[in-house]
């Protein structure tokens, strides 16, 4: 963990989802960066210490399966969990996240508990808690 609170970007081509992670989040000790493409969301990793990505999946550009699979391929940022956050619920889904080297996989619509208990379980398991 790079601050006092553990600093979340959350990725969204969707501003009312983006507006909801933020809602539910900052209350519950987190720092968020909103982020509403991939291009713009891989800047973010480069410019800010990120302890977890919620990222989307189909987005304009830069899908976030690109996304995910820039981190782990490179050394700085290999290390952070990302959780894809999708409307997409094939298991072809589910296993390409997997292979690009995502955490976790959440479908929408989400339920509020299901994703800070998710957080809160993967920052947990990096030591950011």
């Amino acid at each position: 963990m790079n601050s006092l609170k553990p600093r979340i970007l959350c990725v969204d081509d969707d501003s009312g989802i983006l507006s909801f992670f933020e809602e539910a989040l900052v209350p519950n000790g987190y720092e968020v960066i909103l982020s509403d493409n991939g291009r713009d969301a891989w800047e973010c990793i480069k410019k800010h210490s990120i302890d977890l990505v919620l990222l989307d999946i189909v987005m304009p550009g830069i899908s976030g399966y690109d996304v995910c699979k820039k981190i782990r391929e490179d050394k700085k940022y290999e290390n952070i969990p990302v959780v894809m956050v999708t409307a997409l619920q094939s298991t072809e889904d589910r296993i390409k996240s997997i292979d690009m080297g995502a955490a976790d996989f959440i479908t929408k619509p989400f339920d509020y508990e299901d994703i800070l208990s998710r957080i809160k379980m993967l920052l947990k398991k990096e030591g950011h808690s």
